[in-house]
């Protein structure tokens, strides 16, 4: 009876998460690992007496400093993996930024060009298919 919150509370964040993945906002690999930890949520009251043992076996008389120590640990985990994957985006961001100021170059030296072809009096002619210019 004890349990019933915690069952309900994992639950709710086990339908976010399915919610989510389906709305795209989550990739494949990131829906797994989310959906795992629901379940893990869902799961966790009744488990918990394996938890003592484990606790005890580790020598931590207090088994929620354990369960706490471990969600630490597993926050860290969470945050490294986020900060390697903003580092990836700024790298690749910085890239996509170059190949754009590279094609403004160029794009703008296409239109100069194109600009001085067409100052001069000459109209630019297009090449028909056989690569002839147009009489």
């Amino acid at each position: 009876m004890r349990y019933i919150p915690f069952v309900i509370l994992g639950a709710f964040t086990l339908t976010m998460m399915v919610r989510n993945a389906i709305k795209g906002k989550f990739s494949e690999k990131e829906s797994l690992v989310w959906a795992i930890a629901g379940l893990i949520m869902v799961t966790s009251p009744f488990y918990m007496r394996y938890v003592d043992r484990v606790s005890l076996f580790l020598g931590v008389s207090y088994t929620p400093a354990l369960i706490f120590a471990l969600l630490f640990i597993f926050v860290f985990l969470l945050i490294y993996r986020l900060s390697a994957m903003i580092y990836k985006l700024n790298e690749r961001m910085t890239e996509l930024i170059q190949l754009n100021a590279i094609y403004e170059q160029e794009i703008g030296k296409l239109k100069m060009e194109a600009g001085q072809k067409t100052a001069s009096g000459v109209e630019p002619t297009q090449k028909t298919a056989g690569g002839d210019e147009p009489t």
